[in-house]
């Protein structure tokens, strides 16, 4: 069981890993409240007694096991499902899938910032305060099918959701400084289940209501 709020956001990524891993799950739902107040209530009246150690969205339970941190949820359904998505198998693979997994989480927190604190809701402000940080990764797919040459890593199912907000908030800018992202989503959408991954996230807003952008108000 995936619990999340009704939104796009972290659960994106684990929803792409889980439809690709053609791993069955259900979701436990939280939609916030209109604005001004945007009331979070449905989900921190019972976050202490969802018998979490640490109490977050997403979370993810399975049998009697139940976790929060998207990364930690993400690594634990590669290690169960998947566990080729932790290219832990080689050295070097996994040095290199646990490094960009850096560069990619650094990107999204800037995407968030801009998103919740920072940003006015103008998309192209947006846009232009982070484009320049997908221009090295652009560089190296330039040369690979995905981040770390032909191997999937659990970074790529985050990276993929980025470049969908990208495209959005670009208004498809991004594809034009960058061909090779737009090579590299194409690729990531043609994987087992993950174009009908994309159609389900497509229902949903990137950010919640309080979001500056895309917020579905």
């Amino acid at each position: 069981t995936l619990g999340y709020w009704k939104i796009r956001g972290l659960a994106s990524a684990i929803r792409y890993q889980l439809a690709y891993s053609n791993v069955s799950f259900d979701q436990e739902v939280y939609e916030q409240g209109d604005g001004p107040e945007f009331d979070s209530s449905c989900w921190f009246d019972v976050k202490r007694d969802q018998g979490l150690t640490y109490p977050n969205l997403p979370y993810f339970k399975d049998g009697s096991l139940s976790l929060t941190e998207s990364g930690a949820i993400q690594r634990y359904c590669a290690k169960k499902w998947c566990p080729e998505l932790l290219c832990d198998d080689d050295a070097e693979m996994y040095g290199k899938a646990e490094m960009v997994s850096g560069v990619v989480n650094d990107i999204k927190a800037i995407f968030t910032s801009h998103t919740y604190l920072m940003g006015d809701g103008d998309k192209k402000k947006l846009a232009d305060a982070v484009m320049s940080c997908f221009a090295r990764i652009a560089k190296e797919l330039s040369g690979s099918n995905f981040l770390i040459g032909d191997r999937i890593c659990c970074a790529d199912f985050v990276f993929v959701e980025l470049v969908e907000m990208m495209e959005f908030v670009s208004d498809g800018e991004i594809f034009k400084a960058h061909p090779s992202l737009e090579a590299y989503r194409n690729r990531m959408f043609e994987l087992p289940n993950m174009k009908e991954a994309l159609e389900e996230e497509k229902k949903l807003t990137f950010n919640n209501k309080c979001g500056k952008i895309n917020n579905g108000v």
